[in-house]
């Protein structure tokens, strides 16, 4: 499934919007390609990311690839300009809720393309994680699952699923002590009504 999302390009001053397509059940055969594009950048926005470094700096598509071909994970790319600007793997099997006595889909990983990291200044495009949580959204609501999401954060992250009104529950001592976040429905669908996102 294509559908058509619009972004910010940054590398403009008047930020104009940019069309750009979701794709949902973006082919696991293509990960060695997006991984091959993103290595050499997102080592530079590594070192760009000073002393600490980006904390995903270790990321490598390709150890997926097993996974989503098993059917594991819905994979989700935004492509614009005829590049991947970010990926997303949710897993398919729900997980309980940790705020509701419900299941809900959780995120395994979300990354955007380096380039669109603010570490180098101005990221090219600016709207390609908002666009994937959208989608997990979507998914989660295409399921039966009320629009429920979770996921863990990385610190460097969290701001970011802030602003997105996940709400935090804490750190996870069972997960490497990442905090995890989660959307009940009625956020879910909160948020998406706010952006004017609701399918």
């Amino acid at each position: 499934m294509r559908r058509t999302v619009r972004l910010i390009d940054a590398r403009r001053p008047d930020r104009p919007y940019l069309a750009a397509a979701l794709v949902r059940d973006f082919p696991a055969g293509s990960l060695a390609a997006v991984e091959a594009a993103w290595a050499a950048a997102r080592a530079r926005a590594d070192a760009a990311a000073g002393p600490s470094g980006l904390e995903h700096g270790h990321w490598d598509w390709r150890n997926k690839v097993r996974a989503a071909q098993s059917g594991a994970y819905h994979l989700v790319a935004v492509e614009a300009e005829a590049e991947v600007q970010g990926l997303m793997a949710v897993d398919r099997r729900p997980r309980p809720a940790r705020r509701k006595a419900a299941d809900l889909l959780y995120v395994d990983y979300l990354e955007t393309a380096p380039w669109n990291l603010k570490v180098f200044g101005a990221p090219w495009f600016v709207g390609v994680g908002t666009a994937l949580l959208i989608d997990a959204v979507r998914l989660s609501l295409d399921g039966g699952l009320g629009g429920r999401v979770g996921l863990h954060s990385l610190g460097q992250a969290e701001p970011f699923y802030a602003r997105c009104r996940m709400a935090a529950v804490g750190p996870d001592p069972g997960y490497h002590g990442l905090t995890y976040f989660e959307y009940t429905d009625g956020e879910a669908v909160g948020w998406l009504t706010a952006l004017g996102e609701l399918p």
